[in-house]
């Protein structure tokens, strides 16, 4: 049974849904983010909500949310440039893409990934998008692949996990 799902920005009141769905990323998929469960989890609340405020600058900064029916926030991207860099401001990055287990499979990352690409270049006025993705040869490496990105990079030993290094792919499309 396909749920319906409501596409929008995130807001100051979905701030506990964006910290509940980011901790779980961050424990679930560990080598796809840069930050660790462990000091996101340990940062005072109020870290956190700056943190928040920080991205919810549309269209220049923001996360946009992926809810269902029941207001639960199934998955999420977010995007951030440098509008106040004038020879940057042509590029932004999207970043924080995950969507929980249980909803994947049904479309909603990359509806997700869309619309931010889509706000980036229309209400931003970005030229190009970029990502980083781990580890190369990764199903996330694929989705992107499948949106049109391609691969300009790779920072090896990007990441260092308990298990050991990670690369991480360098990721662009031109929109």
């Amino acid at each position: 049974m396909e749920q319906e799902i409501l596409f929008r920005p995130l807001e100051e009141d979905d701030f506990t849904a964006f910290v509940n769905l980011r901790k779980e990323a961050l424990l679930n998929e560990p080598e796809a983010f840069g930050p660790d469960y462990a000091t996101y989890n340990a940062a005072p609340l109020l870290d956190k909500e700056h943190f928040f405020e920080r991205i919810l600058k549309y269209p220049f900064s923001f996360a946009l949310g992926a809810f269902t029916a029941s207001g639960d926030l199934a998955g999420m991207g977010c995007f951030t440039s440098p509008y106040n860099m004038v020879k940057r401001r042509h590029k932004g990055v999207m970043w924080g893409m995950y969507v929980k287990p249980e909803y994947r499979g049904n479309g909603i990352g990359k509806k997700v990934a869309e619309l931010i690409l889509l706000a980036a270049k229309q209400d931003a006025g970005c030229e190009q998008a970029i990502i980083t993705v781990t580890p190369p040869g990764s199903s996330a490496q694929k989705f992107y692949e499948n949106l049109g990105f391609i691969q300009y990079g790779v920072e090896y030993r990007a990441l260092k996990l308990e298990s050991g290094y990670i690369d991480e792919v360098l990721m662009m499309k031109v929109l």
